[in-house]
């Protein structure tokens, strides 16, 4: 059945310099599920983090690989019409000679100071909508489209004859049960956010197969599943620990404040009471300061991939036996030169001894 494929994910906050230096040293380690990149925002300047823009730092890393996909994990439909989103991927696609996977999704921490009511433009007729435009961008096919939020017209050109691709996969980033039908009814994979148990993947598993079943649709069973995991694979595995803490406190701080999805704290299988001193964090206004209180308990059971080799592969494959055939490591290191020792050592210690799932 051939290696899993395991993905590399950073957010758009770090040195374009640096992110090419990943992308390098992912593709030299091996990882065929590819380096992608997470839209960051300008909220992360509280953590003294300064947001680039996704699709230049997407271009950045597409000039220093040649062969692995390249991804956007995830940037949001409300952020820009669906046809600005289609013609950024066209470039990005271009210039990467047909590597690119477009990920969309709500990302309700950027959004949350715009000025929409998304009560009124729910996040599924959103995605939809923004689907089936960039699809038809894509096609070079003349279309007029009135959606129930967008709408757009554009004129046929033949995309093929510039050896351009005419269908350029999407996937739909699903932390809710409708989104995660959305991605089974429509979409080209599944992206989960952090914090992405084993009972979450079979959670939003069975949820993607009722979406599909809904139209009639049979999904590979190598359909992607992918989820961003925290990781940080060091040889001295209490400092991996380390490294990913304050971003796992963050992480929790953010399916409480602003996913609220209880489904997937619950999918630690820790009791609710255990949240209650990061609520208290958020109502004293100190949830930026909460590392403390993320335990190694914590951090096992939400599948954070941190320790030595030997544990980050037993982390990684409950992962992939519970349905994840694309993990991503968000990798999560003190310097630039830790984050390459994670990607070298999951490469050369992880990747060649990781078991695709049973069935």
């Amino acid at each position: 059945m051939g290696q899993v494929k395991v993905g590399i994910i950073f957010k758009s906050y770090e040195p374009l310099k640096a992110m090419q230096a990943y992308a390098r040293q992912s593709e030299e380690s091996g990882f065929g599920g590819g380096f992608w990149i997470a839209e960051a925002y300008h909220w992360f300047r509280q953590y003294g983090l300064e947001a680039r823009g996704c699709f230049a730092t997407l271009a950045a890393v597409a000039m220093a690989t040649r062969s692995i996909p390249i991804g956007l994990g995830i940037t949001s439909p409300y952020m820009r019409h669906p046809t600005i989103q289609a013609s950024e991927c066209a470039a990005i696609d271009e210039l990467s000679d047909g590597r690119f996977i477009m990920g969309i999704g709500v990302g309700k921490v950027g959004i949350e100071y715009l000025e929409y009511d998304i009560e009124k433009m729910k996040p599924v007729p959103v995605h939809h909508e923004s689907l089936e435009i960039m699809r038809r961008v894509f096609s070079g096919k003349q279309f007029a489209y009135k959606g129930e939020l967008f709408e757009s017209s554009m004129p046929a050109y033949d995309r093929a004859r510039d050896g351009l691709r005419t269908e350029i996969p999407i996937y739909v980033g699903a932390t809710g049960p409708f989104m995660q039908r959305l991605a089974g009814r429509e979409s080209d994979g599944m992206l989960l956010a952090g914090l992405t148990s084993p009972a979450f993947v079979k959670y939003a598993r069975d949820n993607m197969a009722k979406g599909a079943a809904q139209v009639g649709r049979t999904l590979p069973a190598d359909f992607p599943v992918g989820g961003v995991i925290l990781a940080a694979c060091a040889k001295d595995g209490a400092k991996a620990k380390a490294a990913t803490r304050s971003y796992t406190g963050t992480y929790i701080v953010n399916k409480l404040r602003n996913i609220k999805n209880d489904t997937i704290l619950a999918g630690s299988g820790l009791p609710d009471s255990t949240w209650d001193p990061f609520r208290k964090a958020i109502a004293d206004g100190t949830q930026d300061k909460v590392a403390h209180l993320v335990t190694d308990e914590m951090q096992r059971r939400f599948t954070v991939i941190s320790g030595t080799p030997d544990e980050c592969l037993e982390i990684t494959q409950e992962l992939v036996d519970a349905g994840l055939n694309l993990p991503m490591l968000e990798v999560v290191g003190a310097s630039q030169e830790d984050n390459l020792e994670t990607i070298r050592l999951f490469g050369e210690q992880v990747l060649p001894r990781l078991r695709p799932a049973a069935g």
